[in-house]
């Protein structure tokens, strides 16, 4: 079978990550780059070993069958729906856009396109406990569901063990001049995908978004270098399921003492589970059958699973298409779009529909 060349749009700090995951993936070759600053692209190919640095899209695009949108959240729309036109498969960095209209947009590109592959990074769905859960669910062993809480916390507002919030690598995710969701966008993103991949899909919810001044030199700033720190960045929202579950997601950049802590229980009227990704990616905890009466939870271990770079290329070279698609992050986006209208209204909010077919 002939070897798969990809390209990556955007070489910040997370595209290394892409090209690293790529090299490891047998017959994958980077093949190009493309950055708008002067200069990037080319520090990063010779960082990478990639052969071509551009900065116009049509030479990428001649120079691949894929590309990996790794740019910031403002631009992945028109970048997805670009390579999509351009017969491309697709992975886009989380979230899919920063509106549903956008996400929507991608959407319709996908569907046009069924022979190419388009997927979302929402790079925890790589947690084989996380995959454990959904089935679990599937199956009807936890009983109907009443109960889902959910959290992801992270620290880097409170603590500089990835640097200071105020560096480059994280200054333009607390700027929505900068395209920023803020924690909600960012990392929300990636709790909202699991708590209703697991749970099913959410109908409604109500959430409250908080921007905190923040601290450098022992003094309290809302602004920086003239632009104003003005993302969200604790989110707390409620959520009705469409099944009739109700439940809690939680996502933070104050949560000191945590660096990247996500977290999820299910509660059913005959059982419950939960995972914990800072204790381990492979283990899926469960109360069932007798032990629902003792509360005792008992430890399942599974073999880890292929990370978001191995799926998408397996998927191009099967022709079979993989989770998260497009569509499904259309889905999340319309939760974050809920999310946002609930924010500005302090109401209840119903979670838009994106397309007919459903994706988990």
């Amino acid at each position: 079978m002939p070897g798969l060349n990809v390209g990556i749009i955007g070489t910040g700090s997370m595209a290394a990550a892409h090209a690293e995951a790529f090299r490891r993936v047998r017959g994958v070759r980077v093949a190009a780059c493309l950055d708008v600053v002067p200069g990037r692209a080319e520090a990063f190919a010779l960082r990478h070993g990639i052969p071509l640095a551009t900065p116009q899209r049509s030479a990428l695009f001649d120079a691949v069958d894929a590309v990996s949108i790794v740019t910031p959240d403002a631009f992945h729309a028109e970048q997805a729906i670009a390579a999509l036109d351009a017969g491309k498969h697709v992975l886009c960095e989380k979230p899919l856009a920063v509106t549903l209209d956008e996400a929507r947009a991608v959407a319709r590109a996908a569907a046009r396109r069924p022979d190419l592959v388009g997927m979302v990074n929402f790079s925890y769905r790589r947690s084989s406990a996380m995959q454990a859960a959904t089935r679990v669910v599937a199956s009807g062993r936890l009983g109907d569901l009443r109960h889902v809480q959910a959290h992801y916390l992270q620290s880097w507002l409170s603590a500089d063990m990835w640097g200071h919030w105020s560096s480059e690598r994280f200054l333009w995710r607390l700027q929505t001049a900068a395209g920023s969701g803020g924690v909600l966008g960012d990392v929300g993103v990636h709790i909202m995908d699991l708590a209703s991949a697991v749970a099913g899909p959410v109908a409604r919810v109500r959430c409250d978004l908080r921007t905190y001044p923040k601290i450098a030199g022992g003094k309290r700033h809302t602004r920086w270098k003239g632009k104003a720190l003005d993302a969200n960045d604790t989110a707390l929202v409620t959520l009705d399921f469409v099944d009739g579950a109700s439940g809690v997601v939680q996502a933070t950049r104050w949560a000191t003492g945590h660096t990247n802590h996500l977290r999820l229980e299910v509660h059913g009227t005959r059982g419950a589970l939960r995972f914990d990704l800072d204790e381990s990616y492979q283990r899926l905890q469960l109360c069932v059958g007798r032990d629902v009466h003792r509360s005792t939870w008992r430890s399942r271990d599974f073999a880890p699973g292929p990370d978001i770079w191995q799926r998408f290329c397996r998927a191009i070279r099967t022709r079979r298409h993989e989770q998260p698609d497009l569509l499904r992050g259309a889905v999340v986006q319309a939760q974050l779009d809920a999310c946002l209208r609930s924010a500005r209204s302090g109401n209840w909010e119903r979670v838009a529909a994106v397309g007919e077919r459903a994706a988990a």
